[in-house]
Parts: structure tokens; C-alpha cells; sequence
């Protein structure tokens, strides 16, 4: 089979290969439907390595190179011995996440700070292929409400979610959304279903126009952090309740707590290429204002998919377009030189 490979920095191929990991026990193998092209494809095809190790991972024992592909859908068509809890013929979305199963993270539940964690199209071949194979605890099955491409986004839909349950969101609060890449587009339409009042705050054109399209306020952050600060409280009633940082832009962090409200609470989602120039004692302290980190996800693509089967989410507005699996290798250098779309789906059963 067709699979697109990462061997390098801006090195992604498409080659003929076999599955390599051993449909094992307590391992599934999963008809690819769609699989969606995330941030962190684009990080690693033009910046990495990254997440990917040059040695193999201990869980999964793969190294490079690496099938790409993290956020997807498909059917079972196979299982290892002791699955009991899928069969053949579900149909499913992946949390993404390997984990040790033992280590104090994983027993309390936070797998997703396991010491020896990796992802699925990082750590062990993904799902720009027409099959992958994957610990069967990372499988999440689909309600019949939930389509196939829906299915595909579950993965950065529990990222928004679990930054909101980092900062204790309550509805009739209100929330900015710093960044509309993928990450922050999920924020702000899962921000909106859980009764928040959501401002959008970002700097390029086109996807302001796009969170438009979608029914959300939108601010264009210009001047020096004071000023964006100045004017996203002027829209919020004096300053918002949450901010979400999905930007990773440090300008945009520096400008985050006075965005707020005394009592505001920041949740940094993106990650900051250098160190942000913030001041802990007049942003934070003295206004009892807390930032956290929220990492992934944990337990939280079920929520994303109960959130879809019941109407109260849909996140298939945020799809750009959709692509075979032949130009996925363009399509990264198309995003990774003007990332102005919000989710490229590849089809993989079109491919």
C-alpha cells in the first residue's frame, strides 16, 4: 500500500510499504476513511524532528521513517488476541496517545503526561495510509450521529475541550480565543456549544473572515501587547473571564492576562518558539489571575463525540477542503509556506 512517509526535515514520501507493527494482543488494524493534516504534520515535515526520535520509541519500538497521521477515522477490519471491548466492523476514532499503563500519570488517569507517552504518526506508523494498526485503548468508537469525517476531527476537538476543563470553563462566561488555526477554530466552536461567549482574536485576514463565516466575533489584534490587551478588554466588558492561547506566538501570551479580568484564568495550548516577556507579579499575582499549560487530551475524544451525535457541535464547517493522499507531500509545503487553512482532510478512500 500507498503510504506518505516522513524520513527528514521537508523530506515526505510517498511509498510502497507493508504494516509493520504486529497486529499483536491488545492491538487493532483500522480502514483509514479520512485523516486530517494537524499543525504538528506541518511542524514536523518543516522544522523537524520534533516529537518523531531518531531511535525507537520504547512503546511502540518503531523509529524513522515514520507513516504520518494522527487525526482519522475508519472501519476495524481486524483485531489481536484479548481485544474484546472492538470488533470487527466498528467503526472508530483514535486518541492518539501510547501510554506505559503503569507509570503514577497513567494510573490516576492523566495518560497523556505518561513519562514514555508518544502519538500514533509520531511515535508508531499513522494514517495517511489505507491501514494503520494501534493499541485497541486508543480506539473510540463512533456514534451513528457521528459521520466519518466528523469522526476525523474528534483528535483536535479534545484538545479544545480539555483546555477548557483546565480552566474550570462555566457557562455564561465570557472567552477569547487567541489564534483561528485548527486548534483555536476547534476552541472557539466547542467555546460557543458549552455556552460561552467567544471573541476570536487574530491577525491574518482570511481566517478572520472564515470564524465570520461561522457566526463568531472576531478582533484583529495590531500594536504592541498593552494596546491588543487595551482593545480586547474595551470588547469584553472590561476583560474576559478565559482566555485560550492556541497561537504559540509569544506576543500574543505577553498580551493574554491583561486580557482579562481580575480572577481570569489562561489556559496556553500552542507552543511559544522563544520565551514570552511576561510579568508574573503585575499580570498575574497582584490580579489572582492563573495560567496553566494544558497538554492534549485525556479522555476526552468521547466527549467530543457525544458533543457531535447530539447536535450541539458541528465541526464540519472547519474543513477547508479535501485532499487524496498523492498530494498530501505538496500540500505540507503549501501549508508550511502560507498556513492560512483551518483543516485539510485527506480522503483516503478516494486515494
Amino acid at each position: 500500500m500507498q503510504a506518505a512517509r516522513w524520513h527528514g526535515n521537508r523530506d515526505v514520501r510517498l511509498e510502497e510499504v507493508e504494516l509493520e507493527l504486529p497486529l499483536g494482543p491488545g492491538m487493532v488494524e483500522v480502514e483509514v476513511a479520512y485523516c486530517g493534516v494537524c499543525g504538528s504534520d506541518v511542524a514536523e515535515y518543516a522544522h523537524g524532528p520534533f516529537a518523531i526520535r531518531a531511535r525507537p520509541h520504547p512503546l511502540s519500538g518503531q523509529a524513522p521513517p515514520v507513516t504520518l497521521g494522527h487525526e482519522f477515522s475508519g472501519r476495524v477490519v481486524a483485531v489481536g488476541e484479548g481485544v474484546t471491548e472492538i470488533a470487527v466492523g466498528d467503526r472508530v476514532a483514535a486518541d492518539a496517545c501510547w501510554r506505559c499503563g503503569h507509570c503514577r500519570a497513567c494510573r490516576v488517569g492523566r495518560y497523556n503526561l505518561c513519562a514514555q507517552s508518544g502519538s500514533i504518526g509520531l511515535c508508531s506508523d499513522g494514517a495517511f495510509a489505507p491501514l494503520v494498526r494501534f493499541p485497541a485503548y486508543c480506539a473510540v468508537p463512533l456514534p451513528d450521529g457521528v459521520s466519518d469525517r466528523a469522526g476525523a476531527l474528534l483528535e483536535p476537538l479534545a484538545v479544545a475541550i480539555h483546555a477548557f476543563h483546565r480552566v474550570d470553563a462555566r457557562a455564561g462566561e465570557s472567552c477569547v480565543i487567541l489564534g483561528f488555526g485548527a486548534i483555536g477554530a476547534c476552541s472557539a466552536i466547542v467555546g460557543r456549544a458549552i455556552g460561552l461567549d467567544v471573541l476570536v482574536s487574530e491577525p491574518g485576514a482570511q481566517r478572520r473572515e472564515h470564524a465570520v463565516d461561522l457566526g463568531l466575533r472576531v478582533h484583529d489584534p495590531q500594536g504592541e501587547p498593552r494596546d491588543v490587551a487595551r482593545s480586547v478588554r474595551a470588547l469584553t466588558d472590561g476583560g474576559a473571564d478565559l482566555v485560550i492561547d492556541a497561537s504559540g506566538a509569544p506576543p500574543a501570551l505577553e498580551a493574554a492576562p491583561d486580557m482579562t479580568v481580575r480572577g481570569g484564568r489562561i489556559a496556553l495550548v500552542g507552543l511559544p518558539k522563544h520565551p514570552p516577556a511576561l510579568d508574573p507579579a503585575r499580570q498575574l499575582v497582584l490580579y489572582e489571575r492563573s495560567l496553566v499549560g494544558s497538554l492534549g487530551y485525556a479522555h476526552d475524544l468521547t466527549r467530543a463525540a457525544a458533543m457531535i451525535a447530539a447536535g450541539t457541535l458541528d465541526p464540519q464547517p472547519l474543513i477547508s477542503r479535501e485532499i487524496t493522499l498523492e498530494r498530501l507531500p505538496a500540500e505540507l509545503e503549501q501549508l508550511a509556506r502560507d498556513p492560512v487553512d483551518v483543516k485539510v482532510l485527506v480522503d483516503l478512500a478516494a486515494s
